[in-house]
């Protein structure tokens, strides 16, 4: 069984930071854990405006707190984000 905190994954140096300081993400799962999976906590900061691509995997974000919208760079597409809302990029979406 693996049991880890979010404190305890920081203090380990599993929390890393955007070259840009747009966000930071703690990663309390990892490939080396075997689970076939990766679970973080991802604090995006407010005012940040950024490009992502998931080239090489798909992801499910979870909002617990603030508001904000994600664009898909395909057809130019807005979505609200706010705490209950859950997005899913599951196409390597930009």
């Amino acid at each position: 069984m693996i049991v880890r905190t979010l404190d305890e994954a920081r203090q380990k140096g599993r929390q890393i930071f955007s070259p840009q300081k747009n966000w930071d993400s703690t990663r309390l799962l990892l490939q080396d854990d075997n689970m076939g999976f990766s679970f973080h906590i991802t604090v995006i900061y407010e005012g940040a405006d950024f490009q992502m691509h998931y080239k090489n995997h798909l992801e499910s974000v979870y909002c617990i707190s603030g508001e904000g919208e994600v664009e898909t760079v395909e057809d130019g597409k807005k979505y609200p984000i706010k705490p209950g809302t859950v997005y899913i990029l599951d196409k390597h979406d930009k």
